[in-house]
């Protein structure tokens, strides 16, 4: 059979200045192709008007559409759904992703859309397919609900895929995949597991532990041998750079980690990037010194809030100003590079504490930095209590993770304070940046900064009008 994938990421080039590789579209891909179907790619980076969306269909021939987005880009999903189902009502219309496993009573609430996936979609969208293919009745592919005479099929989940090494190798070639390499400078994205065990009350992972409670083990790596084996299969297709390990955190098993350490080290000369926690690397000496041995370039952390109490008692991240700059201390003095995760805008969060993320990643100094304005995901902790207090205003959403505006309504941080705080974390950006690039130029603007109160922007337009003068005397 043939299946198109369609991936929404508008306007996502625009933020990221390429195309982004994802894991859960490549290997639904892989699995499919591995058993004999034809897979196409759909990656949607602007909005198309219905006549080119179908045009794009009809150029496929697909006997099944699927489509994947994150839960900002849902919307897209809906609307391109129902312009599949009215201009092309034979084609069997299925969504998967985390946001229609975590909600997928308002995935299905789209009457556009024939079927939900609810899990790991690999082998169901597999068993759905080949169903479709023989001729028979899929109304009970576990995995999937589906829509069956205006009637909605709730199917129960699988067990989760016990051995991540019997799954072929994540497809890459679906996504044009060289072209893709060429535009980010060689960053081959990988993973190494699935699944986190932490509780981060903004995070998607205890949501998915309890929709998948009793169907085994959440957590699960694949082994050092076989992730090795998926870069030299990667390295013989394509131009490799830099390896990019996206696991939520890497560092989870100690021991695999040091043989994966050992395995890497000896064979490859790629550097590698890596996520990990604080608390995973801060009092950890040997695993930081094996990273930096075997190649890690850097890591990424999330800090999230520079204030302690909003962290431990709101984000449920258990670690101190003192633990993060121990880890920050330990990684740097192996020459790794870091690079710190930060949210604003968050529920009970005031414009002191906004100010104190910045002025941490100011004494951090990370060699980059992200920042967003918090977002409440579907079945997240602080979802259900921005909801239950009033908080998430009617019908809000944002189509980016890189929105500067807020959904909620934060009583103790009003939308001037907000922009404020985001414009501090673009000024940090810039002043980290000077730094790294004209010491001397930093001193400079330091002193400035001591009387236009710190806005590097201001401290440009100071030294432009000095200059200026300059130029007139002259």
């Amino acid at each position: 059979m043939r299946v198109l994938l369609v991936y929404s990421d508008v306007s996502g080039v625009e933020r990221y200045g390429a195309r982004k590789f994802y894991h859960g579209v490549a290997y639904l891909s892989a699995v499919l192709k591995h058993a004999g179907h034809d897979t196409g790619l759909l990656y949607m980076q602007r909005e198309l008007s219905p006549e080119e969306f179908l045009s794009e269909i009809d150029a496929y021939s697909p006997d099944l559409v699927g489509f994947s987005s994150t839960t900002h880009q849902h919307p897209f999903v809906e609307r391109y759904a129902g312009v599949l189902k009215e201009r092309r009502p034979s084609i069997l219309v299925l969504v998967g992703c985390t946001h229609s496993t975590l909600r997928p009573e308002g995935v299905a609430a789209c009457d556009s859309i024939d079927a939900v996936c609810v899990g790991e979609g690999e082998y169901a969208v597999l068993e759905l397919v080949e169903r479709l293919e023989q001729g028979r009745e899929y109304f009970d592919v576990r995995n999937l609900w589906i829509r069956r005479e205006g009637e909605l099929v709730r199917n129960p989940l699988r067990p989760l895929i016990a051995d991540l090494d019997t799954l072929p190798f994540a497809d890459r070639e679906v996504f044009d995949y060289e072209e893709m390499l060429a535009r980010n400078d060689g960053w081959i994205d990988m993973m190494s597991g699935r699944g986190c065990p932490y509780s981060c009350s903004y995070c998607c992972n205890p949501g998915l532990k309890k929709r998948f409670a009793g169907l085994g083990k959440y957590v699960r790596f694949r082994s050092v041998g076989h992730v090795m084996s998926e870069i030299r299969a990667i390295r013989q297709s394509f131009a490799v750079k830099v390896v990019n390990f996206q696991d939520d955190t890497f560092t989870l098993d100690r021991n695999w980690t040091l043989a994966f350490c050992d395995a890497y080290g000896r064979e490859f000369e790629y550097p590698f990037w890596i996520n990990t926690r604080v608390e995973r690397i801060a009092d950890d000496e040997e695993v930081v010194a094996a990273l930096a041995g075997a190649g890690c370039q850097g890591i990424r952390v999330g800090i999230e809030s520079g204030n302690e109490w909003l962290r431990t008692n709101i984000l449920k991240r258990r670690m101190s100003n003192d633990d993060i700059a121990r880890a920050f201390r330990l990684a740097r003095s192996y020459g790794l590079k870091l690079y710190s995760c930060n949210m604003l805008g968050l529920p009970g969060e005031t414009a002191e504490m906004v100010q104190e993320t910045i002025e941490l990643n100011r004494r951090l100094e990370p060699d980059e930095f992200q920042f967003s304005v918090f977002y409440p995901y579907p079945m997240t902790e602080l979802y259900e209590q921005t909801v239950g207090k009033g908080m998430l205003r009617e019908g809000a959403s944002l189509t980016s993770y890189y929105a500067k505006g807020s959904v909620l309504d934060l009583p103790d941080l009003t939308p001037a304070e907000l922009e404020r705080g985001y414009e501090g974390f673009v000024s940090l950006k810039r002043e980290l940046a000077l730094k790294r690039r004209s010491p001397l130029k930093y001193r400079v603007y330091k002193l400035l900064s001591v009387f236009v109160g710190g806005d590097i922007d201001r401290v440009r337009e100071t030294l432009h009008r000095l200059k200026a003068r300059l130029r007139r005397q002259s």
